[in-house]
């Protein structure tokens, strides 16, 4: 008995020492590389599971986790629409749709409340963290997107003469971006346009820029200013199933523009300055987009809202839709002129898997939604961020 009371007498001593202590500082741990992708980039293969403290402390200090939370409750009405026991892969795990919903709901709880220890906390707790393998380097890129602005009207004219075109029949579909575009795009306002959607009533806007309507397509939503004044908002519905070619590795590879230089912004700027190039280009992308009109925000691939810089598109053959994540990367700082870069800063934030498109694809890369506004083509389009990083957050 005697012994047994000096045991507790001394733990309670070195309990009391141990609370006086200041807390010690979690240093982030340096990020191991995952093992290098071997062959193409799949479900199973495309994240390693890794440590919550490979994160910086300054993901959580984030002043806008609401936005978050938006994002989040969004994701949770899609897992909630499909089968519950519909299976998402974090590489080697398997995740049921009804606990991705359950765990979308209590994040965005958490980060809504606005504390933020509490959040890192639970997160620590009851999810795992899972890295990008990247490419077969182990690099990731980032890129950005946004919601384009045309100008257009219900009805041709000479102004607006190019369609933005609804998805046909299945039969008309197969057609390449030459045969539906050519004849408009050499002829402009013609009496009759006869390229091979044409006076079959699929048009569902005109408007009056083919550069506009190519990076729309890229995109893959946008609003339309109309000429009577509504504000009209069309998302993408489908495509003719033709691969994506990006035109602007096209122009670096003949030398026009150096791979340095190449930016959103720089590629449009050069269409409008050697306008006899721009067919040709165009045409080089047998890619073409179908579009219908939208009653909401902008929406990716489980057709739910885009929140503004917190939604990503991501290969969705490998990574799972609409799960939650973190993004390591660099953004933007402009001059006041919103056109020029005066640096990049190194920025770690919470975001969300909610869209895809054809240019994304593999492991390497991430596609970041920076919404709609003024100066937004420039802030995404000079987004090619190498070096980034892209983990997944899953429920145990």
């Amino acid at each position: 008995m005697e012994r047994s009371w000096w045991v507790r007498l001394v733990l309670l001593v070195f309990l009391a020492g141990c609370q006086a202590k200041p807390p010690v500082e979690v240093i982030p741990e340096a990020p191991v590389a995952p093992p290098p992708l071997v062959g193409e980039a799949t479900a199973m293969n495309s994240l390693a599971e890794t440590n919550w403290s490979e994160l910086p402390a300054s993901l959580f200090e984030d002043q806008a986790l609401s936005e978050w939370a938006k994002s989040l409750d969004q994701s949770a009405l899609y897992y909630r629409r499909v089968p519950p026991d519909s299976l998402y892969r974090f590489g080697p795990v398997s995740v049921p749709a009804a606990s991705m919903a359950k765990a979308c709901s209590e994040l965005a709880e958490l980060a809504r409340a606005g504390h933020p220890q509490r959040l890192q906390a639970a997160l620590r707790d009851r999810f795992r963290l899972f890295r990008s393998v990247g490419n077969p380097q182990g690099d990731v890129m980032v890129t950005g997107y946004y919601e384009a602005l045309l100008h257009g009207s219900f009805k041709r004219s000479k102004r607006y003469f190019y369609p933005i075109y609804r998805r046909p029949p299945e039969a008309l579909r197969r057609f390449d971006r030459r045969q539906i575009d050519e004849p408009i795009l050499a002829k402009g306002f013609a009496k009759n346009p006869m390229g091979k959607l044409a006076n079959r009533g699929l048009e569902l806007v005109w408007v009056d820029n083919p550069i506009d309507a190519f990076f729309l397509h890229i995109q893959g939503s946008g609003r339309v200013q109309l000429d009577n004044g509504r504000m009209m908002r069309i998302g993408y519905d489908s495509n003719n199933g033709h691969p994506y070619l990006a035109i602007g590795k096209i122009l670096i590879d003949e030398g026009k523009i150096s791979k340095e230089e190449m930016t959103m912004p720089r590629l449009r700027q050069w269409l409008v300055d050697h306008p006899q190039d721009v067919q040709r280009l165009f045409y080089a992308n047998a890619s073409y987009v179908f579009f219908r009109e939208m009653s909401l925000d902008a929406v990716g691939n489980i057709n739910v809202p885009l929140t503004r810089e917190r939604s990503i598109a991501t290969d969705h053959r490998i990574f799972p839709k609409g799960a939650p994540a973190v993004l390591s990367t660099t953004l933007p700082r402009f001059a006041p002129d919103h056109k020029t870069v005066l640096d990049w800063q190194p920025e770690v934030r919470f975001v969300v898997n909610q869209d895809t498109g054809g240019a994304i694809r593999g492991a390497g890369r991430v596609d970041l939604f920076f919404g709609f506004g003024e100066w937004v083509e420039y802030r995404s389009g000079v987004m090619k961020q190498t070096g980034s990083r892209l983990y997944f957050v899953a429920p145990r």
